[in-house]
C-alpha cells in the first residue's frame, strides 16, 4: 500500500499541525482548562502516526480495523469535547445557567436520535462490510457534532452568552469542520470507496484541507488571551444590592405571614 505525494503532504502537515497545537495548549496553559480537547488532539497525533505506519507496512484489512477502532475513540472524545465546551459556555461559574442544562440534554437526545436514523438509512457503496462500518461510523460522528454545534450556537445566541472565548473558538472550528465532513461523508456514502474511485479521494483531500485550516484557526485563536469578562459597574452593583435587599424583605414578610 503506497501513498501519493499529496497524501504524504497532508499526513505530514496534519502531524505538524497537531504538534504545534499541543505546544500552544501546553505553553499557554490551555490544556488544564480543556483537558478533553487536549486529549483528543493527543489521540489525533497517535492516530496519524499509527495509521501511517499501518497504511505503509500493513495490510488493507489491518488498516480498516485500526481506522474503525480509532474512529470509535474519536466519536467518544468529540462528544466529550462538546460537553466540555458546553460546560465552559453555559456554566462559567460552576453552575449551569438557568433552564439551559435541560435544553442542552434535550438537544443531545434529539440529535443523537436524528444522527442514528440518518446513519441507519445511509447505504454506502462498498465492497466489504468493514468499509460500510467505517463510512457509517464517520457519518454518525459528523452528524452528531455538527447538529450539536448548531444547537449550541442557537442556545448561546438566545441566551446572549459570550462567543469570543477560547471555548467558542474551539467550538467554531470543530463545528465548521464537522459540517463540511458531514457533507463529504454523505458524498462518500453515495460514491462508495475503492482504489479506482477518484472522486472518493478528491473528497477525502478536501476534508483534510479543511481540517488543516481548522488546526491553523485553533493555533491562531488559542495563543492570545481571551477577552476579559465584563466587570460590573457601580450602578449595576447598586441595582443587584437593591434587588438582594428586596428579595430578603419579601422572604421575611412571607415567613412572618406563615408564622401568624
Amino acid at each position: 500500500m503506497h501513498l501519493s505525494g499529496l497524501d504524504f503532504l497532508f499526513w505530514v502537515a496534519g502531524f505538524v499541525g497537531h504538534v504545534v497545537l499541543l505546544f500552544v495548549l501546553w505553553w499557554r496553559k490551555r490544556a488544564s482548562h480543556y483537558p478533553i480537547f487536549t486529549t483528543l488532539i493527543v489521540s489525533d497525533v497517535v492516530r496519524t502516526v499509527g495509521l501511517y505506519f499501518i497504511h505503509v507496512f500493513g495490510t488493507k484489512g489491518q488498516y480498516y480495523y485500526a481506522y474503525w477502532f480509532l474512529s470509535i475513540v474519536d466519536v467518544v472524545f468529540e462528544l466529550g469535547v462538546i460537553y466540555e465546551l458546553a460546560a465552559h459556555t453555559f456554566r462559567p461559574l460552576g453552575v449551569w445557567a438557568y433552564d439551559l442544562r435541560g435544553k442542552f440534554v434535550g438537544l443531545i437526545s434529539l440529535y443523537l436520535g436524528i444522527a442514528s436514523a440518518l446513519t441507519w438509512l445511509a447505504s454506502p457503496r462498498t465492497r466489504t462490510w468493514m468499509g460500510t462500518l467505517v463510512i457509517k461510523g464517520t457519518f454518525f460522528s459528523s452528524a452528531c457534532v455538527s447538529e450539536l454545534f448548531v444547537g449550541m450556537l442557537a442556545i448561546s445566541a438566545t441566551a446572549g452568552l459570550p462567543m469570543k472565548t477560547h471555548a467558542a473558538k474551539i467550538l467554531q472550528g470543530l463545528g465548521v469542520y464537522s459540517i463540511v465532513e458531514l457533507v463529504i461523508d454523505a458524498g462518500h456514502g453515495y460514491l462508495g470507496s475503492g482504489s479506482n474511485n477518484r472522486a472518493y479521494f478528491v473528497l477525502s483531500h478536501i476534508r483534510m484541507a479543511v481540517y488543516l485550516g481548522c488546526l491553523c484557526y485553533w493555533i491562531l485563536t488559542l495563543w492570545p488571551d481571551q477577552p476579559a469578562p465584563r466587570e460590573l459597574t457601580n450602578e449595576m452593583r447598586l441595582q443587584l444590592s437593591e434587588l438582594q435587599r428586596g428579595l430578603q424583605e419579601s422572604l421575611r414578610r412571607l415567613r412572618s405571614g406563615r408564622l401568624r
